[in-house]
């Protein structure tokens, strides 16, 4: 073969490679068929209030099978409507709710259709082109505000306060078995005479019953009484009164000598001699309350926290597991 036949074949063999690495890089996933969910299938309209990361053609799963797949995503004035073309021979209840899931952290978001309970009557299947409106969709919370919520969590020290709160309450009960035990049994004591006397209690209550229902009988009477008028009427009923006491002579002696004081008197001398009895009860018992609370509550109180146990999401699922997940890769747990 000769020489110019030689340099023909390599130039048609580097334009054959060129040819064949240029059409594999414009090869992309974006040049790739894809799903547009059967033809034969119907539109049904999702409204929600957000729908950040949902995918291109993502999946609409109902009962755990794929059943359609996203075809559209139209942002309105006040939510985003995701067009679904859902597969032929599928019936989806009308009152059927949607949430936007994520499998897993690093998962893609679908569309998950749920059935109402199975308490709930049964209504008729969505038509053609039929719109699920936001108050039956659930929009999907944000990974960056679950992961920064832990994140101030656990920064802003509420294990550290609630474990020293722990060992604060253990030291408590170590150290004053006997002051608690007196507190008990005091307690217990109140707790007998209340229920020693619960007849008394009754009678006030059914007391306090009928007063209310004697005042609300003469609601209109007592508005009447402290409006302007009514107070402009009390205020001449007290001018005349004044002035017909010192005018009848009767009337004027028993005004001004004060017999009718003497009945009330001796009522409110009672009422300050139980008074002073609660007094003397009430001094009797606030030091062991007041011992209670600065002693034992309140310092306890002064760094308060709470412990997380479970964490349920919209749908019912526990979630705590995952929150696990997330904060063991970001390093955060072993």
């Amino acid at each position: 073969m000769t020489r110019p036949h030689r340099i023909l074949r390599r130039v048609a063999a580097l334009a054959v490679a060129a040819a064949t690495v240029s059409s594999c890089a414009a090869l992309s996933p974006d040049s790739l068929p894809k799903p547009h969910g059967d033809p034969d299938g119907y539109d049904v309209v999702l409204e929600f209030d957000s729908v950040l990361n949902l995918p291109d053609r993502a999946r609409v799963v109902l009962d755990g099978v794929a059943v359609g797949v996203v075809t559209d995503v139209h942002l309105a004035e006040t939510q985003v409507d995701v067009t679904s073309r859902i597969d032929a021979g599928v019936v989806i209840p009308s009152d059927v709710h949607a949430i936007l899931q994520q499998p897993t952290v690093l998962g893609d978001i679908f569309v998950a259709l749920q059935r109402a309970p199975e308490s709930a009557p049964a209504t008729p299947p969505l038509s053609p082109g039929a719109t699920v409106p936001r108050e039956r969709t659930t929009s999907p919370p944000q990974i960056e505000d679950t992961i920064a919520s832990l994140a101030n969590f656990v920064a802003s020290g509420s294990i550290q306060r609630a474990q020293n709160t722990l060992i604060g309450l253990n030291n408590v009960a170590e150290t004053s078995d006997v002051e608690l035990g007196q507190l008990a049994a005091q307690v217990s004591t109140n707790l007998g005479d209340l229920a020693a006397n619960l007849e008394s209690a009754d009678l006030v209550l059914t007391g306090l019953s009928d007063t209310a229902a004697v005042l609300s009988s003469k609601r209109g009477a007592m508005e009447h009484w402290f409006s302007p008028a009514g107070m402009l009427g009390f205020d001449r009923a007290t001018q005349v009164t004044s002035r017909l006491s010192v005018m009848i002579p009767s009337i004027g002696s028993v005004y001004s000598g004060g017999f009718w004081l003497v009945p009330m008197l001796t009522t409110v001398g009672d009422a300050v001699g139980a008074v002073q009895g609660t007094k003397w009860a009430v001094e009797d018992e606030l030091p062991r309350w007041r011992k209670l609370f600065t002693g034992y509550f309140l310092p306890q109180d002064k760094y308060p926290a709470i412990n997380i146990t479970s964490i349920v999401g919209p749908d019912g699922r526990e979630l705590s597991d995952d929150v696990h997940d997330v904060l063991r890769i970001l390093g955060a747990a072993p």
